[in-house]
């Protein structure tokens, strides 16, 4: 049997600092404990780059491409010294006419020198076909065109498929000569006036390699969800944390944190060759924005965790972004200037307008040296206004969005927690926006005063399950509710019970659901009357394979703010 995962070196002493920190303020006379305190695998960003995206024209370098009815031949074989599929497919980023569908050439995930492992075309240009079909059989293809795999983005192809009908089910595929790829499936959004009866999605974070099995995407991929959210922590720069005997498929081929396109490149190698990832990709489209992680823990922008050089951190994050790039189906132009436009918006139906964010790389870095634990009486600059989390950009991007939306349902996919979650005078966690209570109070303040109806915040980063009501910053525990928090707990990363023990008394913080231990995935089924969640955890990471169950079901009623369980 696999022995349980054990989580040392640097992240277990950050995680067991914290631990110790948190104990401390209880020890102090606090007499609270808190849903909150990231552990040290957990982070944040500012940066370069980002501008207003609405989801529903796409401007990347990607082919944009109708339907055709004139079969196209495969592109001859190049000379690849195997089948060059080894990531799988993925589809992303739906609008009501066309998809995003990515794959990547790769042979040899691991292969050190970021190329895949291709060889003779290493360095060439490799022509593949993309297809799309009614049918898994492709009995009849009814898109179909030719895309250019350069190695200046890792032989990753991104084909923005245009021409589709709405709402509908589809399924694509690509080919090299003889070679072809995994079937993959995915779904167009419904027409934007469309009247949508309803619609099922899944979001997940914190997936660190090493932390242990992915069962969890084993059960997603079996879900009949219509779309797939990733709140970030895709990948960690963190490359072996020791996972355990008998583990060997989970290790990281790094010898320390990346630094280069290549490293990154091989990092997210190791992450996609998995099997029940591919298997969750290729069952529908997915929606990923960033975290931390992806390039470095705690980073704020342009401001790396620690301090490191200015312009070697700079090369860093330019290297992660175009990885983060290459080895998504995002509906994005390439990384320019050092930045990434993340954020943006899609819309499905009248039933849900969806905002996604980057809260990492246009925010002011933390407060008072980003400490774990921060008295609030000392730390001036907790009241600084200029202090943001969005950038004012992305800040009145979003809320001019919620403003204007005519959806019944405006969703707000983003990365950490926004509900208050203090000890007293004490912000454990200043990474989240507890630590930027004023951009906080702007935007809870504007969706009140604009009577935004039927706002749902969802949340991942903090490696626990969690549903929460926020309310206005001057509000009390009693005011009125202006939006509802739906947090997923990680797939892998370790559990915030893991540093904060597992029998916390959470009572105070008015949380109308918390389970700070399990592993798993949130589903939600959203209607024009009410929106469900349901947590799905699974018994164990520690083996490949493991049950899964709904450990709880909560909902709010259209119009009626106020999550219940039921």
């Amino acid at each position: 049997m696999t022995e349980p995962f054990d989580v040392r070196g640097d992240l277990a002493r950050r995680v067991e600092m914290h631990r110790r920190r948190f104990l401390g303020l209880l020890a102090g006379g606090a007499g609270m404990v808190v849903l909150g305190a990231c552990s040290g695998d957990d982070g944040g960003g500012r940066g370069d780059g980002g501008s207003d995206l609405d989801g529903s024209t796409g401007d990347s370098a990607s082919m944009t491409a109708g339907p055709t009815t004139t079969p196209l031949a495969a592109p001859d074989d190049p000379g690849l010294p195997g089948v060059p599929f080894a990531l799988g497919v993925a589809s992303g980023d739906p609008l009501p006419d066309g998809v995003v569908l990515w794959t990547r050439l790769v042979v040899d995930p691991l292969a050190a020198d970021g190329h895949g492992g291709l060889g003779p075309v290493a360095d060439a240009d490799v022509e593949v076909l993309w297809e799309v079909a009614d049918d898994e059989g492709f009995g009849e293809v009814i898109a179909s065109g030719i895309e250019v795999a350069s190695p200046d983005f890792a032989h990753s192809v991104h084909v923005e498929v245009g021409g589709l009908e709405p709402d509908r089910r589809y399924h694509y595929r690509f080919r090299i000569g003889d070679r072809t790829s995994p079937v993959g499936r995915t779904r167009t959004a419904p027409a934007g006036d469309a009247d949508v009866d309803g619609l099922t999605l899944a979001f997940a974070s914190c997936q660190l390699r090493g932390g242990g099995h992915w069962t969890a995407y084993r059960h997603l991929a079996e879900d009949d969800v219509d779309l797939v959210l990733h709140l970030g922590d895709y990948v960690y720069e963190y490359p072996n944390p020791n996972p355990g005997e008998g583990a060997d498929d989970l290790l990281v081929p790094l010898e320390g944190e990346p630094q280069t396109l290549a490293d990154y490149r091989l990092l997210y190698g190791a992450y996609k060759r998995d099997e029940r990832l591919r298997a969750a990709h290729e069952r529908a489209p997915w929606i990923v924005t960033w975290d931390d992680h992806e390039v470095e823990n705690n980073y704020a922008g342009s401001i790396p965790e620690n301090d490191s050089d200015a312009a070697t951190f700079a090369e860093r994050r330019t290297a992660a972004y175009q990885a983060f790039w290459e080895h998504h189906p995002v509906r994005i132009n390439p990384p320019d200037e050092g930045g990434l436009a993340l954020h943006r918006e899609l819309r499905f139906g009248n039933l849900l307008h969806l905002f996604v964010l980057d809260g990492r790389q246009h925010r002011t870095d933390q407060v008072c040296g980003d400490a774990f634990g921060v008295d609030a009486n000392t730390c001036a600059e907790l009241d600084d206004p200029e202090n943001t989390m969005l950038g004012d950009e992305q800040e009145r991007w979003l809320v001019e969005g919620l403003s204007g939306s005519t959806a019944t349902w405006k969703g707000i996919a983003q990365q950490t927690v926004m509900k208050a979650l203090v000890v007293g005078d004490v912000v454990l966690n200043v990474d989240q926006w507890d630590g930027y209570p004023e951009a906080r109070a702007r935007l809870l303040g504007a969706i009140a005063d604009n009577g935004i109806d039927n706002v749902v915040v969802m949340t991942g980063d903090i490696h626990a399950g969690g549903a929460a009501n926020l309310r206005g910053t001057d509000a009390g525990p009693d005011g009125p509710i202006v939006a509802h928090e739906i947090v997923c707990p990680a797939i892998s990363s370790s559990s915030l019970a893991d540093a904060l023990g597992s029998d916390l008394d959470l009572t105070p913080f008015g949380l109308t659901y918390a389970n700070l231990r399990d592993h798993g995935y949130v589903r939600a089924r959203i209607t024009p009357d009410r929106w469900t969640t349901e947590w799905v955890l699974v018994d164990t990471i520690a083996e490949p394979e493991s049950a899964a169950r709904v450990d709880a079901t909560v909902e709010v009623r259209a119009g009626t703010p106020g999550l219940r369980v039921v």
